[in-house]
């Protein structure tokens, strides 16, 4: 191109700095942000009424405000408006913020015409849809030095323009609130309990009749309290348009031939979801290895203590054995196959309660463990037959986990007897003092003999009486060292692939394949680490000889008066199948995973008598659901997604795949693994499965509100999350509720921990009483719609 001539540039000169100057003028840019919130709930959310009755009181009232320009003709006359107002809210003199900071916070510019952040409601425009409401508009601001939240309230004398889309507006609400503040009363949550109110046409005609601002305020409190009652009646209305259809006790089957109705026109859809649909496949991949490792495990180690327990009349072939046959049946036939079986820690127990109940009266074991179980499945077939299953109806989230919460405390303090019998027996025996005795007389024995003769005397007998004494197992600190960091890895591990879907690694695909497979990866890695990086190292391997020797129990030992004894033990250990099976069936059909193909806790009652009856006749152990693992298998079938409220992200189910392929595939597994399993098992450190006990019991905590109403004990109000239950149930009386949990915790810890089998037995009767506990003596404690609100029963 050629050049510019003179004319030319001087033009071009002039463009530009016309450009520039109209970018200088042009104002700043402005970021505008419409979003939709919820009325307030008077009912359910008890933080409305609250702010009602205590701000209601200190609130600022200014009636037939006049809408005036400032002194300053520069300014606006909402800033007069909003200045007339502050004088009247800060009258009191308790804050130290200044009138510019407020206004700074409160308007979005300079000239102080615009409103920072509003709430206003919507009405039915005239040419269909939705338009603003000007009549009224709602201020919120949130001030960081501010101490104590303000409300003001102004009626102006005329119908005043406050800036686009608030044009005719005759009510004005300015909200202040500290920033640092629980999330029940911040800004926008009381703006939420203001403009549900003013949103009501009938009260605003009300308030412009009002004389005085006590008569102001008696009208908005009347009006609460109206919607209150409105709110309540209609739910009262709906629960009773709700038609009872439960099964009654006197009505035998009913609750059998209901779960069939219910369950079976699923069937086979429960096969070809597990396959069918995006990332299906991938997902029963994955939580087939999930259950595998998570059911082999436990079973192993379970076997081991059974086999020490029972001198091998239960040992872990026999285990194993029963796992496979009942699982697969249970896979095949369950009403609900999102549920897992297997031989539980409380189960373990109950059989050492068998064994010293025979030893104690002269009873063969087997065979009166074997009448036991049989007695226990006549009794549970007796429960669903008169469908006692509908009592669970009265079960509550918090006895599911509190329940729930028992099993992880056992699973840890398994964990925790390992680690400490391994630095018992390698760590801390006799050897060790050995040792260290030795060393020490050996680098103390020139200045002991030199300094003080009597000292190097008595260190000199105390070794003497240490090598006298008996040393059965030699010291190996570093097994007991291996161990610590074996077990720890495993969890920690376990625990960061499976919160490796919420980092911003890799594509989210490869983050959800990582979390699917976090067991699997953990106990592999630190099984290769235990055996093959650390083989020199003398680790204790599992008991397992690999004989299936499974024969029909000899039940003509048994004497007359040992069957009908029998009976006793079988009612209580009815009691704990009953309650272990319901409650697990109840954690996975929770409303949170949105499954839709219903329940069937009474037919999966059947099933469970029936396989612990056939078990019972080869003297196989019993099994029935287990936690955590149900819920967690309900997890790994799930598509989650996460939500923002408030600042605060939670994951949410979305979408489950009811499929009974997982537990299928999961125990043919296991099948095949019984094949080689002598020789597999001892490349799998004890430490391992003890890491594995850990992992399950950290996991089963994500979202267990028992637990995070625990943590919002020790929690800043401020950094409370917005829960529903912190919404709608004051804090006292939820830190209430929590302690009473945390006592029926106790409680089931004192009777499932106690060192006496005879107390251990009536277990089950005190999980059972927490049923009535819940209903009859905690409403004393709590009004009930609070209860329901932060612990509704099952409904399913």
């Amino acid at each position: 191109m050629g050049e510019l001539n003179g004319v030319d540039k001087k033009q071009l000169k002039e463009d530009q700095n016309t450009s520039t100057m109209a970018v200088k003028s042009g104002g700043a840019l402005l970021h505008r942000m419409q979003q939709p919130i919820e009325h307030k709930d008077f009912v359910e959310e008890v933080r409305g009424i609250m702010d009602i009755n205590n701000l209601l009181d200190r609130s600022a009232v200014l009636l037939d405000l006049q809408d005036q320009p400032n002194e300053n003709p520069s300014t606006s006359s909402l800033e007069s408006i909003v200045d007339t107002m502050l004088n009247s809210m800060m009258s009191a003199g308790n804050e130290t913020v200044t009138r510019e900071e407020l206004k700074s916070l409160i308007f979005s510019n300079n000239e102080m015409d615009m409103l920072a952040n509003t709430v206003q409601g919507t009405i039915e425009g005239d040419g269909g849809g939705h338009e603003v409401d000007q009549n009224w508009v709602c201020s919120t601001t949130e001030v960081p030095t501010l101490m104590n939240r303000v409300v003001g309230i102004s009626r102006m004398s005329r119908h005043t323009n406050m800036g686009e889309g608030a044009n005719e507006v005759k009510f004005f609400i300015l909200i202040l609130c500290p920033t640092n503040i629980k999330g029940t009363k911040t800004a926008l949550e009381t703006a939420r309990t203001f403009s549900t109110l003013f949103s009501d046409m009938s009260l605003r005609h009300a308030l412009l009749e009002c004389t005085t601002d006590l008569e102001f305020k008696a009208q908005i409190r009347k009006t609460a309290n109206e919607i209150s009652t409105r709110q309540e009646k209609a739910e009262i209305d709906m629960s009773k348009e709700e038609v009872d259809n439960e099964p009654r006790f006197l009505q035998p089957f009913r609750g059998i031939r209901d779960d069939l109705a219910r369950r079976l026109p699923y069937y086979w859809s429960d096969y070809k979801d597990g396959v069918v649909g995006p990332k299906s496949l991938q997902k029963t991949i994955s939580t087939t290895f999930f259950l595998y490792f998570s059911i082999i495990l436990p079973a192993i180690a379970f076997g081991n203590l059974q086999d020490d327990n029972t001198g091998g009349d239960i040992n872990v072939e026999k285990i194993l054995v029963g796992q496979v046959c009942g699982g697969l049946i249970f896979s095949v036939l369950a009403g609900q196959p999102l549920v897992v079986v297997m031989t539980t820690a409380p189960l373990v127990l109950f059989t050492k309660i068998i064994l010293l109940v025979a030893q104690d009266f002269g009873f063969p074991f087997l065979p009166f463990f074997a009448m036991v179980g049989l007695w226990n499945s006549f009794f549970l077939i007796i429960y669903a037959v008169f469908n006692l299953s509908k009592l669970m109806k009265y079960s509550s989230r918090s006895t599911e986990e509190t329940f729930g919460n028992f099993i992880s405390i056992a699973l840890t303090v398994d964990a925790l007897k390992h680690l400490a019998g391994s630095f018992k027996s390698n760590y801390n025996n006799k050897a060790c003092e050995l040792e260290d005795i030795q060393s020490q007389h050996q680098h103390d024995s020139l200045n002991d003999t030199l300094v003080n003769p009597l000292i190097s005397a008595l260190s000199h007998n105390i070794t003497k009486r240490a090598a006298a004494a008996p040393t059965d197992l030699p010291c190996q600190r570093d097994v007991s060292l291996l161990y610590l960091i074996l077990m720890l890895g495993t969890v920690w591990l376990g625990v960061s692939l499976f919160d490796f879907v919420k980092t911003p690694y890799l594509s989210s695909r490869k983050r959800e394949l990582l979390s699917d497979y976090a067991l699997p990866v953990a106990v592999i890695v630190f099984s290769i680490i235990g055996s093959v990086v650390f083989n020199k190292v003398d680790l204790d391997p599992f008991k397992f000889e690999g004989k299936f020797n499974i024969t029909l129990v000899a039940f003509e030992e048994l004497t007359v008066g040992a069957v009908f004894f029998a009976a006793l033990l079988g009612f209580s250990l009815s009691i704990l199948f009953f309650m272990d099976q319901n409650i697990s069936a109840a954690m996975v059909n929770s409303p949170e995973n949105h499954l839709k193909k219903g329940n069937a806790y009474h037919w999966d009652l059947v099933v469970v008598a029936l396989i612990n009856a056939v078990l019972s006749i080869f003297g196989l152990p019993f099994m029935h659901a287990v936690l955590p693992h149900s819920p967690l298998h309900v997890q790994c079938l799930a598509d989650k997604e996460t939500r923002v409220t408030n600042g605060y992200a939670r994951d949410v189910v979305t979408y489950v795949r009811e499929t009974r392929l997982t537990n299928i595939f999961s125990n043919i597994l296991i099948g095949i693994t019984m094949l080689f399993l002598q020789y597999i098992l001892p490349y799998i450190p004890k430490a391992v499965l003890d890491g594995l006990f850990l992992y399950m019991a950290v996991t089963a905590l994500y979202g267990n509100q028992m637990f995070e109403r625990v943590t919002l004990l020790v929690t800043e109000q401020a950094a409370y999350p917005p829960n529903h239950y912190i919404k709608r149930v004051p804090q006292r009386k939820m830190h209430t509720f929590t302690a009473c949990q945390l006592v029926n915790l106790l409680v089931l810890c004192v009777f499932g921990f106690t060192p006496w089998p005879y107390i251990k037995m009536i277990f089950p009767v005190v999980l059972a009483c927490f049923l009535p506990i819940r209903h009859k003596v905690l409403p004393l404690l709590v009004e009930r719609k609070y209860l329901e609100a932060i612990d509704p029963t099952t409904k399913d």
